[in-house]
């Protein structure tokens, strides 16, 4: 297990980015660079004069999957933009051209065909595998490799029928994790809040409740909420009667869910730590409960120490589009996204769809600005550690990066 203590001063999403000295210049995914290069995906250096790798990222710009795969589009914009300006992937120019699934399976299938019809090699699928199942499926029959940047759910890869990857940890692992980091810290007992309106929200909380039990823990119950939801005074109600409190409540909601909830927990007096997963990482969450969220611990993607590749990348990502970016982690796993298909086009030595193919089942220990990547071995849920966030003073800081002893199976 390798652990690595960080620590960050200020909030990922709230970074100022400096441009000075930097020019805007249009490259073939549509995106202005107003930054130095940040992105670590495989260039060639000089001038790009191959053939065009197209990536196809068929996403969910509009509904549930918009909180992951909108920030994702940003990132992978922006790392193309850094790619082409250093000769592109193996000298063939990036070309990023995206539509909107509107978070739905069947849409997702009719706009993966179209993308692979403008000449898509590689498809980048919804956050969600419910959502995502049309694009692996179109993707699959179509022979092209798919890849979500943002999904973090083991069954995104047998959803569809054929092989799929993901570029994030699966929810069994940080939820592992969060379970492995909150024992360590004291505590012994927690309540779980989940939502069987996706297997996200649903499974996320049982992984964390098997590692916490494996660690000697205890689950004092769950109560359930809707997606959406605005009151949750029915949850908050049972959680402030229950006849223990608990040392840590876990839940895997995510904005604005979470500052409902968590707002309607302190209004009630109930003061208990508050753990979360991935979908926390943003400046709206701070914004909408600071306060309320301070104490809080969550897990992430990659920790914004000043100086490392993550934060340099957000730096230089803020600095093109004039705007902290609202999904910071999700923001960077666009650039890993990038960078995968980098490595796999430099093994396979070609662009095309089956090369590619090909090669990704084979990759190991990719270096990406969220963690070292490894398929191989895997079903395309790659190995890869975890970063532990904590709110403290109105801000995120980042203590430790590791992969848990334990990791609770799917």
């Amino acid at each position: 297990m390798r652990r690595t203590a960080v620590a960050l001063l200020l909030p990922v999403a709230l970074l100022a980015a400096c441009s000075s000295g930097s020019t805007s210049t249009e490259s073939s995914s549509g995106a202005a660079s107003q930054a130095p290069a940040a992105s670590s995906a495989a260039a060639s250096g000089g001038a790009a004069t191959g053939s065009e790798l197209i990536i196809g990222f068929a996403g969910g710009f509009t509904g549930d999957c918009a909180v992951g795969d909108l920030p994702a589009l940003d990132g992978m914009k922006y790392a193309a933009d850094q790619v082409n300006a250093s000769g592109g992937i193996a000298g063939h120019p990036v070309k990023i051209i995206s539509k909107d699934t509107k978070s739905d399976s069947a849409t997702g299938g009719t706009v993966a065909q179209e993308l692979i019809d403008q000449g898509a090699a590689v498809l980048v699928a919804p956050c969600f595998p419910g959502m995502a199942a049309g694009v692996i499926q179109a993707g699959g029959k179509a022979g092209i490799p798919v890849i979500s940047a943002a999904s973090t759910q083991p069954e995104f890869v047998v959803v569809g029928g054929s092989p799929a990857y993901l570029a994030a940890f699966g929810d069994n692992v940080q939820a592992s994790a969060a379970a492995e980091f909150a024992l360590k810290n004291g505590a012994k007992s927690v309540f779980t809040v989940s939502s069987p309106d996706l297997s996200y929200t649903q499974n996320t909380p049982k992984f964390f409740v098997d590692a916490f039990a494996k660690g000697g823990g205890t689950s004092l119950g769950d109560v359930t909420f809707s997606l959406g939801q605005t009151d949750f005074s029915a949850q908050v109600t049972q959680i402030a009667n229950l006849p223990e409190q608990p040392d840590v409540i876990y839940t895997a909601m995510f904005p604005p869910d979470t500052s409902n909830f968590v707002r309607a927990l302190r209004s009630a007096g109930v003061k208990t730590r508050i753990m979360g997963a991935d979908g926390w990482d943003s400046a709206s969450l701070l914004d909408a409960g600071a306060e309320a969220l301070e104490g809080s611990w969550f897990t992430t993607h990659g920790a914004g120490t000043s100086g490392s590749a993550f934060a340099d990348f957000i730096d230089g990502l803020n600095a093109a589009t004039g705007k902290p970016s609202d999904g910071p982690a999700f923001a960077a796993l666009g650039d890993s996204t990038l960078q995968i298909i980098a490595a796999a086009v430099e093994k396979a030595g070609a662009i095309d769809p089956a090369a590619i193919a090909a090669a990704l089942p084979e990759l190991e220990n990719v270096a990406t600005v969220t963690g070292n990547v490894t398929y191989k071995g895997t079903n395309g849920v790659p190995k890869k550690d975890v970063t532990i966030g904590v709110v403290e003073g109105g801000k995120f800081s980042y203590p430790e990066t590791f992969t848990p002893a334990y990791i609770a199976q799917p």
